[in-house]
This record gives C-alpha cells, structure tokens and sequence, in this order.
C-alpha cells in the first residue's frame, strides 16, 4: 500500500511537470515560432511545426543528454542567422547523435555545414579537476570515467542518416585537442556538450577566434560550477584568449525551460561573443542609463 502511493505520487508529479511544460511552451519557444525566425530561409509556421515534431520523435529514437526543447533553442538562433552571414554550425560532444539529428535539420534548412567533433570512443580520462563536478542547483555531484558517453562513428551516421540530414554534416573523429588543431573555418555557432572543464577549454582556445563576432556558442554543462565558472574566470580568458571573460546566461541552473522541483532549469546556457554589436537600445531608469538588447528606438 505505502509502495503505491509512493508510486501515485510519483505520478502526479509528473503529469504536473508535464502539464507545466505543455503551458510554458508559447513562452519558451516564443522566439523559435517568432515569424522572422527563419524567415529569410523560406522556414515558416508549418516547417517549424514540422521541425519541431521530428526532434520530438527524434527524443524518443535516439538516446541523448539533452532534450529537443533545447535543441529548439539552438535552432531558434540558427534560423536567425542572416544568409549573408559566412560559417558553419558546430558541435563538440554528439554521445549517440540525437542532438547531431536534430541540429542537421535545422542547419540544412539554412543550408549550412554542421561540423560535429567527437572522438566517438567516449571521454578521455578526466583529470582530478574533472572528476567530480558539483551541481549546486540539483543538489548533485556528477563524476565520470574515461569513456563514458560513448557512441561510434557508425552508430551516429546511422542515426543520423534515418531521422536528421546527414549530407549537412561533417564528421570530425578524435579528441578535441587533436582534431580542432587544423580547423580554421568561420564558425557561425557552437555548442558544446563535452562534460570535462579541460575538454570546454579546449573547444573554447579554438572556437572562439573562429566565432563570429555576433555569435551564440551554447554550452550543456553550464549547471556544472567547474564548466560555469570558466566563463567568469578573467584570469584564463586573459592568458589563453586575450580578451575579458564574456560570462554565460544561465550559470548555475540552466536556461529556465524544464520545470524543476524548485521553479524552471535546464543544463543549457548561452553566452554571444560580441553582445555590444547587437541591437541595443538606451532605457533611462531611475536616472540610471541601461541597455536593452534587440529594441527599436521606437519601444
């Protein structure tokens, strides 16, 4: 009897979060179903709804760490790149190829190349500052041995091959600090879903002289406080990048999208190379001057 009511609650609990997802939706994917997201590419209401369908599906076929909520978001911003704009779509860290399927049909639809990195054998042997990895806002200590989140080559080009556009992609095998050391094409975004502080380092000496100066680059471990931290660490980003330490939205919990016990939250965090290009408007507030990205002067 106690087992069952345990289990009836489990239940509950999870209608409820469900019941929570389905209503946040419009306000999640707001921007992704925005109707000059994807515009210039000929994408509208009925082939988001379409796209957004198959990374549903996508979910249910192909194990993965990350949710097609997320990869949503990611394809909102690659919808949003103007077709003039040069680079690629780039991926570091694709496990069994679900977020590769679903981030090849979005970049397809652009007609962009999606290069993903990964050794395919799994993570490297973590060193001691990458062993554990503390995750404050699910109250969690998350380790890791030297290749877990395998997925072969053979396995991902198969998945993607059935449920995303293969001929968008381009695969990159080995380690990141092997395979980037040649790769020098405009990168136009990035996600990293790599696990390992050295790993993020990695991607991040390479990518970022790449990334476009308007640039998102998404990370999936921005919950993990050694990864989020990087962000903020002046010191690094001086001696590897010569540049300031541009921070990352959603440090510590996550861009609110999945509802938690303690509000909404996900793995995912985003940080854009150069904000101060973007569209910002001056708002007075308090006598205070502020900036408010993406307005018009006539808000």
């Amino acid at each position: 009897m106690e087992r069952s009511g345990r289990n009836a609650v489990a239940t509950l609990a999870k209608l409820y979060r469900l019941a929570l997802l389905v209503l946040s939706t419009p306000v999640v994917l707001g921007e992704y179903f925005a109707r000059e997201t994807g515009a210039a590419y000929g994408v509208g209401f009925t082939k988001k709804c379409e796209l957004a369908g198959r990374m549903l599906l996508n979910n249910t076929r192909i194990p993965t760490g990350s949710s097609f909520v997320e990869h949503l978001i990611i394809a909102t911003q690659i919808l949003n790149l103007p077709p003039e704009r040069d680079g690629v779509v780039v991926e570091c860290g694709c496990y069994m190829g679900g977020s590769t399927a679903n981030l090849s049909l979005a970049a397809g639809a652009c007609d962009r190349k999606l290069v993903v990195f990964d050794s395919f054998e799994g993570m490297p042997e973590p060193t001691d500052v990458d062993r554990a990895h503390v995750l404050i806002g699910s109250k969690e200590v998350h380790t890791y041995d030297e290749g877990s989140w395998r997925g072969s080559l053979g396995t991902v080009r198969r998945n993607v091959t059935a449920y995303g556009d293969v001929s968008a992609c381009e695969f990159r095998k080995g380690y990141f600090e092997e395979t980037m050391a040649d790769f020098d094409e405009p990168v136009a975004l990035a996600f990293l879903d790599v696990g390992l502080r050295r790993s993020a380092e990695t991607c991040l000496e390479h990518l970022w002289p790449l990334l476009d100066r308007e640039g998102y680059l998404f990370t999936h471990d921005v919950k993990h406080m050694e990864i989020a931290s990087l962000f903020f660490d002046a010191e690094w980003w001086r001696e590897h990048l010569d540049c300031d330490a541009p921070g990352v939205v959603g440090a510590g919990s996550g861009v609110g999208l999945h509802p938690k016990t303690n509000g909404f939250g996900s793995l995912l965090g985003y940080t854009v190379k150069e904000p101060e290009l973007r569209s910002f408007t001056r708002v007075e507030e308090d006598g205070a001057e502020t900036y408010r990205v993406g307005a018009s002067d006539d808000d």
